[in-house]
């Protein structure tokens, strides 16, 4: 009996049409222009039920399934069976001690390569030259450009001119600010590898020619007492006197603030002071 009813369930699914989803019943109806209650009426549920099954959250079985599918129109729209899969093509076989064969017969017989002299073949290689099995390395791998050295050349040659103006404002001395560059660069390379990961390595380099051009131990010295001619400029002239009438530490400050270009907190970091 059980194997009976199963038998008859499962013949029922299968004669069954199909559905589309929730989402295109609703559309299917409403491209019909038809209402809700319409379709509740036409096929015998209620207007919830019509709802429930545009939702999702059920279905229509038996004969109100098919009433509902044919009345939504969703037996002529359900898609067509797909075609079934096109041959694979034909492999080629190989058969032993001989080359593939194809697929299909060839229309025409191949003509057979004709075989050059080797007159020929010695000319055409003559033509073509060979290419190198390698790409040719560095001829000289001691001459390569030594990364330190270039990145400490770059370095000099963007903040020296400008380091030897700023010692100069400090110093009113050509040759004390000329010292205190070429020792703050010389103590840079000692110190390259701390240098070259600061965050200002021009400003490393400044620091230290500051610090050695505004030593007292530097003033002490004779020849460092006596300044050099003033500019012939009278601003420049007025300027370096005014400069050099402050205390060491206000002109640190005016040079690095209105010279450099500094903040007020960069520059109160590099004369150790507080803003």
């Amino acid at each position: 009996m059980w194997a009976a009813l199963m038998t008859q369930s499962t013949s029922e699914k299968a004669a069954a049409p199909p559905l589309p989803s929730p989402k295109e019943r609703r559309r299917l109806r409403e491209a019909l222009s038809l209402t809700e209650d319409q379709v509740a009426s036409a096929v015998g549920v209620t207007r919830a039920t019509v709802r429930a099954w545009e939702t999702g959250r059920s279905s229509p079985r038996g004969r109100k399934r098919e009433a509902y599918a044919r009345l939504i129109g969703a037996v002529a729209a359900a898609p067509a069976p797909p075609a079934p899969p096109a041959p694979p093509p034909p492999v080629p076989v190989e058969a032993p001690g001989s080359v593939a064969m194809a697929a299909t017969e060839p229309d025409e017989a191949v003509e057979p390569e004709a075989v050059e002299p080797d007159g020929a073949v010695e000319a055409e290689a003559a033509v073509v030259p060979e290419a190198p099995e390698e790409p040719p390395g560095d001829p000289d791998p001691g001459h390569a450009p030594d990364a330190p050295a270039a990145a400490f050349d770059a370095l000099y040659q963007y903040a020296a001119s400008a380091l030897f103006q700023q010692t100069y404002l400090l110093t009113g001395q050509r040759a004390l600010s000329r010292a205190a560059v070429t020792k703050a660069f010389e103590l840079a390379w000692e110190r390259w590898p701390e240098v070259a990961v600061d965050r200002d390595p021009v400003g490393w380099v400044r620091a230290a020619a500051y610090e050695y051009a505004m030593s007292p131990w530097r003033r002490l010295n004779r020849e460092h007492r006596r300044l050099d001619p003033p500019p012939e400029a009278p601003a420049s002239r007025a300027l370096l006197d005014a400069l050099l009438a402050l205390p060491p530490s206000y002109r640190r400050t005016l040079v690095l603030h209105d010279g450099v270009g500094l903040g007020l907190p960069e520059t109160a970091a590099e004369t150790e002071a507080s803003t």
